[in-house]
């Protein structure tokens, strides 16, 4: 489960969410610096205490990123899918982690050496705006998230919680690929309470439920509830 996969790949950077928007040369430049890699699902990317000496962009697939209590209680901070990016924390001088970083499925990631990222922080205006907007909307996002575990029901912070998903990762069908004890773990509440709120959503028509999936079916109604509990 925890086995490292040391293969190697090359990818245009192009194309990839994140770097799409900037200008050739600057692309260029960053091609220079980076390298792909693939992630077999449930592949542990870093660990606690593994050294801060890379960042990661997601090229495809969809990643994790928890902290296990030493009683093996996992609390998960956000998942990641294409066009994001995890390791910034780097930025702050943090030399060792704290936490796991998981592929949840096959997963393709874009890495860049520390050193590398700080001197682009640096060197080009264009990709340093482009990390803060990040960085930013992470921010907010986890500003938000604890927003609803301290004033919100949990139906209403699991109604919250797949709107977020959905906004990110969801497909022409509305189905957000996340397990129940996935979902669980990201709102704070326990897996049967998740599922059998989940449960009533569906019988409300609101979602449905598949094998490792969940659709939205009514994106507005599902806010109504992130809203109203």
């Amino acid at each position: 489960m925890f086995s490292r996969k040391q293969l190697h790949v090359t990818h245009d950077i192009a194309d990839e969410p994140f770097f799409c928007a900037m200008p050739p040369e600057l692309a260029e430049k960053i091609q220079a610096l980076v390298y792909h890699r693939e992630y077999d699902a449930r592949q542990v990317i870093f660990f606690p205490e593994d050294a801060c000496d890379f960042v990661y962009w997601i090229r495809s697939g969809r990643v994790k990123v928890m902290r296990v209590s030493n009683d093996g209680r996992e609390l998960t901070f956000r998942h990641e899918v294409a066009g994001g990016m995890i390791g910034a924390e780097c930025l702050a001088g943090r030399p060792r982690w704290l936490d796991y970083a998981e592929a949840l499925e096959p997963s393709i990631l874009c890495l860049m050496r520390k050193s590398d990222f700080t001197r682009l922080m640096t060197e080009e205006k264009n990709f340093a705006a482009a990390v803060a907007v990040h960085l930013s909307g992470r921010v907010t996002d986890l500003e938000d998230g604890l927003a609803q575990l301290v004033f919100r029901s949990v139906r209403s912070r699991i109604a919250a919680g797949l709107l977020r998903l959905y906004a990110k990762q969801h497909n022409s069908t509305g189905a957000v690929r996340i397990t129940h004890q996935e979902l669980s773990n990201l709102i704070g509440a326990a897996r049967e309470t998740t599922t059998s709120i989940l449960h009533e959503l569906q019988d409300r028509n609101i979602v449905k439920l598949a094998n490792r999936s969940i659709s939205v079916l009514d994106p507005d109604a599902l806010h109504r509830v992130a809203l109203d509990g």
